[in-house]
């Protein structure tokens, strides 16, 4: 085969010149084709606008529940990674996991809850494992409605300092004040 100079080498391989001429008639348009690149383009733009408005930076630490009333405050700090304990719709729930009813709790004469006491145990036990060279910090978030009973509330944060989980934070809602944002706060307690 002899050597070409680079460029368009359509039907090559047909020989005889009527045969090209032919094929090339039979279609009723020119062989170049071209891609048309402007509206794959676009598509890309408006998917990368998509997602740069939907990305979160800090990601979603806490999903705040309809039957939840947040305490509103006005100064409030960035939460942290921490477990979650819930305290509304009449149960106490931690990581999506039910450890006792508010009714039960109140009434209980002990102050330690024994699910949410095992159940902290193992988060514990877990984030050692993963992280054998950090200190654990002992970070939790209550995310409590602004009605529950304070013998509840009492007893969960007990429960919690017993277990070793000594910083307790408080999902709130900020109102202005130094920061501002939709359910992203987190008081001291």
């Amino acid at each position: 085969m002899p050597i070409v100079k680079p460029g368009p080498q359509l039907m090559s391989s047909v020989q005889l010149k009527t045969a090209k001429d032919h094929i090339s008639k039979k279609s009723g348009r020119g062989l170049d084709v071209s891609l048309n690149l402007t509206p794959m383009i676009d598509m890309f733009v408006v998917l990368t606008i998509f997602l740069l408005m939907t990305f979160s930076a800090s990601g979603e630490i806490l999903f705040i529940q309809k039957d939840i009333e947040l305490p509103e405050v006005t100064k409030a700090d960035e939460m942290e990674q921490a477990p979650v304990i819930i305290i509304g719709g009449g149960q106490v729930v931690i990581e999506g996991h039910a450890v006792g009813r508010m009714d039960d709790i109140a009434d209980d004469e002990n102050f330690e809850i024994p699910d949410l006491s095992e159940h902290m145990s193992n988060l514990k036990k877990n984030y050692r494992m993963l992280h054998p060279n950090q200190k654990f910090a002992g970070n939790v978030i209550i995310q409590g409605d602004k009605a529950i009973p304070f013998r509840v509330l009492k007893k969960v944060m007990f429960t919690c300092t017993a277990v070793g989980y000594v910083n307790i934070n408080f999902a709130v809602i900020p109102t202005g004040g130094d920061k501002g944002g939709e359910g992203g706060g987190e008081a001291e307690g």
